[in-house]
């Protein structure tokens, strides 16, 4: 492979490729795999700090943990959790994120970090009528704000949190453009949960009987169906770029996403370790969605490691009787998850100008154990040995790139011990 400038000049064979390009420096990575850097389409990087702090437990009485952790940050404690989160990523191969987080602290942190992605404010709120306008109103200085400071690689969107957190008049507002000029990218989390309809119907069940312990109203969205549906009767699903989890739906709310180009990322760890089912993933597949993986966070999943999320997702629905081939996993962490985040012109397959967001694979102590390419990028025994964003290496063996890991990880532990 040939880079010019941060981008794909040419692939294929060596010997075609010096004399292309005579001028390019060589450098051998021995018997690797090179592939796309890896799009990681849903995750939280501001709670990296989580990991271990939180067990294993259903969807409700986990989110109310999840809620006194999240006050026992200090306001440094989120770019420092952005920027650890973001060194987890990188090593685990990833070159693209879309992050959603209460203050946008990733935008900062993928900016200084070289990563690429978007970065998705989240949005709590029920407010109606003139109040529902205001919240708009600062929104858009909000995201201004964090505009100001992403670097080229890094846009910033907005994100409605879920329907149980945000209400149907506050959504429409923001879909009618009010936040900061709309189109902008949105990501929610939509039928995550079976608690979810019980709480926006009539504030009842579990989810809702949490929230009322801490004096929350759920999102109220009337209506019949599923979450997708409530949506949909607004006119405002085709808002969203990116729905997280999505298990709680039918073939009819898959036609819905996919009528209005919403692209969903499968989250497996988080969905089994919270005990939120497993999300149908031939169904929306078969409706025409597309499908990418997300890691969710540390506080309920892994960390931020794609390729084990596909490994959970072979896993999962081959138990389910739908097994996933190794060619479409590395697909939904890859081309698919840049179709997904709209960034298939830039990133996610191995062309000739597109940009350089690299990923090479290193075998374990033993060797590769398979010849074939793509059971070999899910191999848990290789391991990252160069990854690289617009031609920029962030990460070479044990080397960091324009980061100082030690420092990041240090403030990190920090952090992460006042937390416990």
């Amino acid at each position: 492979m040939a880079i010019v400038a941060g981008r794909i000049a040419g692939v294929g064979p060596a010997a075609e490729l010096r004399a292309a390009f005579p001028e390019l420096a060589e450098t051998d990575l021995g018997n690797v795999v090179l592939m796309p850097g890896l799009v990681d389409a849903h995750c939280h990087l501001e709670w990296s700090l989580a990991g271990g702090l939180i067990s294993p437990k259903p969807f409700a009485d986990w989110l109310a943990e999840m809620l006194d952790l999240a006050r026992r940050y200090r306001p440094g404690d989120h770019l420092i959790a952005a920027r650890y989160g973001a060194l987890l990523a990188i090593d685990a191969g990833t070159t693209t994120l879309a992050d959603s987080g209460p203050t946008g602290a990733g935008a900062d942190a993928l900016t200084e970090m070289g990563l690429r992605g978007i970065v998705f404010p989240e949005i709590f709120g029920r407010e109606v009528g003139d109040a529902a306008l205001a919240f708009a109103e600062r929104l858009a200085v909000r995201v201004a704000a964090i505009e100001a400071r992403a670097g080229e690689r890094v846009r910033v969107g907005i994100s409605p949190h879920a329907l149980y957190s945000v209400g149907p008049e506050l959504w429409a507002m923001l879909a009618a453009g009010a936040d900061t000029g709309s189109p902008r990218p949105w990501a929610t989390h939509l039928a995550e949960s079976p608690t979810e309809l019980a709480a926006i119907d009539d504030a009842t069940g579990p989810l809702a009987a949490r929230f009322a312990a801490l004096g929350i109203v759920p999102g109220r969205w009337p209506g019949r169906g599923g979450a997708v549906s409530r949506v949909a009767r607004t006119g405002t699903l085709d808002a969203v770029t990116v729905a997280a989890h999505c298990v709680h739906i039918d073939a009819a709310e898959a036609d819905l996403l996919a009528a209005s180009s919403v692209a969903v990322a499968h989250c497996p760890i988080s969905n089994e370790r919270l005990s939120c089912g497993t999300a149908p993933l031939g169904v929306l597949e078969r409706a025409g969605v597309c499908v990418a993986l997300g890691t969710d966070s540390p506080a309920s999943a892994g960390a931020y490691d794609v390729r084990a999320e596909a490994r959970a997702c072979r896993n999962v629905h081959a138990a389910a009787g739908g097994p996933v081939s190794a060619a479409a996993l590395v697909s939904m962490m890859t081309s698919r998850g840049a179709a997904a985040l709209g960034l298939a012109d830039e990133v996610g397959v191995l062309r000739r100008g597109m940009s350089a967001d690299l990923l090479a694979l290193a075998p374990g102590a033993d060797g590769w154990s398979t010849e074939d390419p793509w059971e070999r990028a899910l191999d848990e025994h290789a391991s990252p040995c160069l990854v690289m964003c617009a031609g920029e290496v962030l990460q070479d063996g044990s080397r960091a790139g324009r980061f100082d890991r030690d420092a990041i990880v240090a403030l990190a532990a920090e952090a992460r011990q006042a937390l416990c």
